[in-house]
């Protein structure tokens, strides 16, 4: 028992220790050492280094006791459960869950957001057998109330439901690829969410809360009656959306999300008419929860970012529709990166429910088998009106029947492929940092997939009988379908490692000329190797139909096919070309920028760890054990990036001539659409919203080539200000030494002057001239 009052300090003293003090011997010691130099003691270990922690210090033990503190004061708290709340209590309270609520999904811990509610710690503690047990009286003398009043009926209603909510975002998101701390936090501190119990009673116990609310006439003030009436109908239809959760795929149905959203108006109206009841909610329950944390002061966050946050949840989740109408693979990626590309980024439930209907029992979006949605790639792609998708062992029963034997390595490349393909598209449910990093782990992979294509294209070529296409020089080539087609996937992470690195700020000024122009280089790889698709596509179906003749109706066929993978590469080059030189156009800027050193925040080049081979070198490491396409040696890189050799006029024609032409591209690729779409073809209801997002893309980087426009012409001013001082001055040129009068501000991510995260377009002003 600890003594009610403090006892004196007692100092205690030994012969043999004689306490000095070392600060300044300590500080002059420290100041010795290099940025980034670590001394370690090898004695010194982790269990040393646990023990000198200070034991008895609140901050570190949760079960301390201060000064004056008894057990009771101390470890519980005397905050009247039973008592009765005024209906603007029972709102207050309501919120502060719903926000508690939202702080979780946000990735905030159980035990700093919702567990703080000492109403759910009654009701989830101990672990309730039955739903009739989970009452906040159980642990007061007497039993359970009568299930009626603004506390045991309405609030105990909205709290059992909120839990269940929470048991299924819980369980949709541990099932999937998540980050623990990054994007959640699965912990449940050895509570049960009430998983046991069916929906149907939940639904049960808040048509009874509400049915009560709607009897009480007159004893309730109108406008609360609402409120509260409100947020119970909103659970309701909440609970409901939640337990849809895979099932979509079949209902097709947003109804309850949608119904959410229209009373969210409303919430947030009457948010105001609650009344707080802080003396509800405890730091103090952390102590009784199972964890190995030190205590945390809980987790606020306010009621307008808490319905901003749910607003989008529930526009997401009926936004998420618009992907099950299959209509090809490309389609469904650009509409999955489209939705994933939300500022702010949809939560972690709508992205785990994400990977759940990309691939779900080996069917993509609940109806595709892999198989099939693999072939379709491959037919939209590289091979139209292909034999070699068209072979089954079901054909033939003879191992030595070519077919037979197609369809065996078919089969096999899909066992290979097919997981990492599909993983490709559940990367991007992934957080922005972790989708880049995750992409520089895989292109190793489809490295490594792309020679194991090659190997496989030629038995195929030989088993089909491939004729070779001759060359303008003579030489003979082959197609190389499989082997073409895993290098457009590895190209296409090239460029999304590129321009993540760009909207993720990992590049620095200095670095950001040489950085656009490797993805300009990436690009021009790319281009050429659609060329090469292009012209095999063109001349395989040409023979193809050639050997239907006579048979209309399949060559009719096989010919809209062919004008569907035309498109497609067409749209493809028309996007890169856009990429490319709009990077050429930044590439160019940044240089002169670079050249005349007016760049902020540039590293000095004197730091040892500044030096370009490094930074290279750095920058590169996810590219260095890719055969194909070869890395570009650091003398070739620095020499292109700087434009050594080029005068200024010749930099900023470069540059004046690149915008132009990326502004056409983008132009015309907003004309084509969001989607391939055959004649005739309109995206369902379902895709609108999201062919929405997709062209408000476009247009940000189209501003954003307008606004580049605006800063090569500042440019090209100063330059020629500067020539017209020289000569004002009678040198008849300028002075070199002359600094060129421009004020750089380069946006960062998010910011309004950022037009879009992946072109970091400089913010340049004239500073004028001294009198």
């Amino acid at each position: 028992m600890l003594p009610t009052k403090e006892a004196p300090k007692m100092r205690v003293t030994s012969q043999s220790v004689v306490p000095r003090d070392i600060t300044e011997e300590f500080t002059a010691a420290a100041s010795t050492l290099q940025t980034g130099q670590l001394v370690k003691d090898e004695y010194f270990t982790l269990f040393e280094a646990v023990g000198a922690l200070e034991i008895m210090d609140s901050r570190m033990d949760s079960g301390y006791l201060g000064p004056g503190e008894n057990n009771a004061q101390a470890l519980e708290d005397d905050y009247d459960i039973m008592r009765e709340l005024a209906p603007e209590e029972v709102v207050g309270i309501m919120d502060e869950l719903l926000f508690h609520e939202m702080a979780w999904h946000k990735g905030h811990p159980l035990s700093l957001t919702l567990f703080t509610s000492i109403y759910l710690d009654n009701l989830l503690w101990p672990v309730p057998k039955s739903l009739e047990e989970a009452h906040f009286s159980r642990h007061q003398p007497g039993g359970n109330k009568a299930e009626t009043g603004l506390v045991h009926g309405v609030l105990r209603a909205y709290c059992l439901a909120l839990v269940k909510c929470c048991d299924f975002v819980h369980s949709r998101v541990a099932a999937e690829y998540y980050y623990e701390e990054e994007d959640f936090v699965a912990q449940l501190y050895n509570r049960n969410l009430l998983s046991q119990f069916d929906v149907h009673y939940f639904l049960n116990v808040l048509d009874r809360a509400i049915s009560w609310i709607d009897e009480q006439e007159g004893e309730v003030d109108e406008t609360l009656k609402e409120a509260i009436k409100c947020r119970l109908t909103f659970r309701r239809d909440f609970l409901l959306g939640l337990n849809q959760d895979i099932n979509v795929i079949e209902t097709r149905s947003a109804e309850h999300f949608t119904s959410c959203l229209a009373k969210l108006d409303t919430l947030a109206k009457t948010v105001s008419l609650g009344k707080s009841v802080p003396e509800a909610f405890s730091w103090k329950i952390q102590r009784k929860l199972a964890s190995t944390v030190p205590p945390r002061p809980m987790v606020k966050i306010s009621s307008d970012d808490a319905l901003a946050h749910l607003k989008r949840l529930c526009q997401d989740a009926i936004d998420l529709l618009g992907l099950l109408d299959y209509r090809g693979p490309h389609n469904v990626k650009v509409a999955i990166w489209t939705l994933l590309a939300r500022k702010p980024q949809p939560s972690v439930y709508i992205r785990s429910l994400l990977q759940t209907i990309i691939v779900n029992k080996t069917t993509v979006l609940g109806a595709i088998p892999v198989k099939q949605f693999l072939y379709d790639e491959l037919g939209e792609l590289v091979l139209p009106t292909s034999t070699l998708l068209q072979a089954s062992t079901d054909e033939t029963e003879m191992p030595t029947d070519p077919r037979f034997q197609i369809a065996q390595h078919m089969d096999a490349f899909v066992k290979r492929f097919a997981q990492p393909f599909v993983d490709t598209f559940r990367s991007a449910c992934l957080n922005r940092c972790r989708i880049r990093r995750t992409v520089c782990h895989t292109i190793l992979d489809w490295d490594n997939l792309q020679m194991e294509a090659e190997d496989l294209d030629e038995q195929l070529r030989t088993l089909s009988n491939e004729p070779p296409l001759i060359l303008s020089n003579g030489d003979a080539t082959y197609s190389y379908p499989l082997s073409s087609w895993a290098y457009h996937q590895k190209l296409n992470q090239f460029r999304l490692i590129l321009q993540l690195g760009f909207e993720l700020s990992i590049y620095s000024p200095e670095e950001l000329p040489g950085m656009y122009w490797y993805l300009s280089h990436i690009c021009s790889t790319h281009l050429g190797h659609i060329d090469r698709i292009r012209t095999f596509t063109v001349g395989t179906a040409k023979r193809n139909l050639t050997s239907l003749a006579g048979k209309k109706r399949q060559a009719t066929e096989r010919h809209a096919v062919l004008q569907r993978s035309l498109r497609l590469l067409e749209r493809l080059t028309t996007q890169i070309v856009a990429v490319d030189a709009f990077a050429i156009a930044l590439h160019a800027l940044y240089v002169l920028l670079a050249r005349h050193k007016v760049l902020p925040n540039a590293a000095s080049p004197t730091q040892s760890y500044a030096r370009d081979r490094l930074r290279y070198e750095l920058r590169m490491k996810p590219f260095i054990p890719i055969t194909l396409p070869e890395l570009v040696p650091f003398e070739e890189y620095h020499r292109e990036a700087t434009l050594d050799g080029d005068s200024d006029a010749i930099v900023l024609e470069r540059a004046t001539k690149a915008i132009s032409e990326a502004r056409r591209a983008w132009e015309s690729t907003l004309a084509n659409g969001a989607f391939v779409k055959d004649d005739a073809d309109t995206p369902p209801a379902g895709a609108r919203a999201i062919e929405e997002n997709w062209k408000q893309d476009v247009k940000d980087t189209m501003r954003a080539c307008i606004g580049a426009s605006i800063a090569i012409e500042t440019a090209k001013k100063a330059l020629a200000a500067r020539s017209a001082a020289g000569a004002a001055s009678g040198t008849g040129t300028a002075n070199p030494s002359d600094p060129l009068r421009l004020h750089v501000n380069i946006p960062e991510t998010g910011s309004k002057t950022r037009w879009h995260d992946w072109w970091v377009v400089p913010q340049v002003s004239q500073i004028a001239s001294p009198p």
